[in-house]
């Protein structure tokens, strides 16, 4: 699967409604599908400092090291949209998304790349799995 994923942390995977399994679910299945073509769009990964590792401490050990070592940092501007890749299919999932960055996905024809999370939502984290593999199988 040629696309890229692209995850916030904090309202996205961390602090969010959704139960834990489902959490795991999400990065197992994103690990396990799209590897190297994952990336850190989170301000706990931005300026060239990368402290996802501390902001992952409520997951399983063994699970936080594999998201730290394969999830790729990225770095950005003013706006998350400077780290992604236009060039390729993607999912963002975050649960902030700002006007400045809706008019670059506009602009680039990518509006259906972003999945934006409800935080308070516990379906959210099975939702954003679900859009994942959605994209993902109508690229094939």
């Amino acid at each position: 699967m040629l696309m890229d994923i692209y995850l916030d942390i904090d309202g996205t995977i961390r602090g969010v409604a959704s139960p834990l399994d489902d959490v795991i679910e999400l990065l197992e299945y994103c690990l396990d599908n799209f590897p190297g073509q994952l990336y850190w769009l989170t301000t706990h990964c931005r300026g060239g400092v990368n402290n996802c590792y501390y902001a992952l401490d409520f997951l399983p050990d063994d699970l936080r090291k594999r998201a730290t070592n394969e999830i790729k940092p990225t770095d950005w501007g003013a706006m998350k949209t400077d780290a992604i890749n236009f060039s390729r299919p993607f999912v963002w999932i975050d649960d902030t998304i700002f006007d400045g960055e809706l008019r670059v996905l506009a602009e680039k024809g990518a509006d259906d790349g972003f999945f934006e999370i409800n935080p308070s939502n516990p379906e959210g984290v099975k939702e954003a799995l679900e859009y994942i593999k959605y994209r993902a199988a109508h690229l094939s």
